[in-house]
């Protein structure tokens, strides 16, 4: 028998370190609510501003912001970055381009049907990125999948009707039709699947740093956001600190969602992190009815909840299938030892 000092010492280690996981597993849930709500912020900043701005004038102001920012995190932290090879050069670039592409888009969508919808069609995201895999990465192909597809469109289409019921209408969306918003929001979650497989195949990198895929992003949109202010002349500065601090506020709140996006995935599971992100959609519905008055049919809320359940279902099959391939890899190693 051991003697009790040592058990006393073996169950209050165990103790602490049961303590230790729960407080970093809470501070990472807590970082993944925080991005989640700024994102969210963001979406209704986004909108307000939409009858203030031009909308490009809008993405410059968003994009130099971010930018801005960016380089200040960049020369703090300063992050040691060098490609190992011109395909990780290739994917820094593609990462960007694809965030800049689903920057545009989702703003536009959210211009024209809302933030909360816009929002809600932007998580079809998870499940196109698993089908995305499929033809890029192949991966198998599953049931689920398909299923949880199959709720994903079920939930596009539910929204798409309740747009025509709706009595809200921006200033953009008095000159494009409303389907114009959910074709913009389709485009953004395939662009956000893409940017999320250009991620994984970067995550493969030693050297890759996840502050320098966020200055591809924003220096790529700044350029794109110029050009096209430029092309429409849609040049302004803001007249009162009211606007001057909304317009301002969408850069800072991009900007502070990704930083605690990545806070979060230092202290939790990518997965959990993801769903916990997927709460953006229902924080963005609450900030719309309390700022702009905008309610919600059943038809929304259905589709809403469609949606949510293939994203959430797609990234929890997701996670044990790569948890079940983990587990064979040692396996066949001791196999092949043998």
């Amino acid at each position: 028998m051991e003697p009790y000092g040592e058990t006393d010492i073996r169950i209050s280690n165990l103790l602490q370190t049961k303590a230790k996981q729960f407080c970093v597993g809470f501070i990472g849930m807590a970082f993944a609510v925080l991005s989640a709500a700024w994102f969210s912020a963001e979406d209704v900043l986004l909108y307000a501003v939409s009858d203030l701005f031009q909308p490009t004038l809008i993405f410059v102001w968003n994009a130099v912001v971010a930018l801005c920012l960016t380089v200040i995190s960049v020369l703090v932290i300063r992050p040691k970055w060098r490609p190992e090879s011109y395909r990780q050069a290739l994917l820094t670039v593609a990462y960007g381009t694809v965030n800049c592409l689903m920057q545009i888009n989702i703003s536009l969508a959210i211009f024209i049907i809302g933030p909360g919808n816009a929002v809600a069609l932007l998580f079809t995201m998870p499940v196109m990125s698993v089908f995305l895999s499929v033809f890029i990465l192949g991966s198998r192909l599953r049931m689920s999948d398909i299923f949880f597809a199959v709720c994903s469109c079920g939930g596009v289409a539910m929204i798409s009707l309740s747009l025509e019921e709706e009595d809200h209408q921006s200033e953009l969306q008095r000159v494009l039709p409303s389907f114009t918003g959910v074709i913009f929001a389709i485009v953004a979650g395939v662009s956000f699947a893409s940017a999320l497989i250009f991620a994984r195949m970067l995550n493969s990198y030693e050297t890759a740093h996840p502050l320098v895929n966020v200055l591809s992003y924003s220096a790529q949109y700044s350029i794109v956001a110029c050009v096209l202010c430029a092309c429409f002349n849609h040049w302004a500065i803001p007249t009162t600190v009211g606007s001057f601090l909304l317009i301002t506020g969408t850069g800072i709140t991009t900007v502070g969602a990704i930083g605690f996006g990545y806070l979060a995935v230092g202290w939790k599971d990518p997965t959990t992190v993801s769903i916990l992100l997927s709460l953006e959609v229902p924080m963005t519905y609450v900030g719309q009815l309390i700022f702009f008055k905008f309610g919600f049919s059943w038809l929304v809320l259905s589709g809403s909840v469609l949606i949510m359940i293939s994203a959430v279902g797609s990234l929890l099959y997701e996670d044990q299938e790569t948890q079940a391939e983990q587990e064979t890899i040692p396996e066949e190693h001791e196999e092949q030892q043998i």
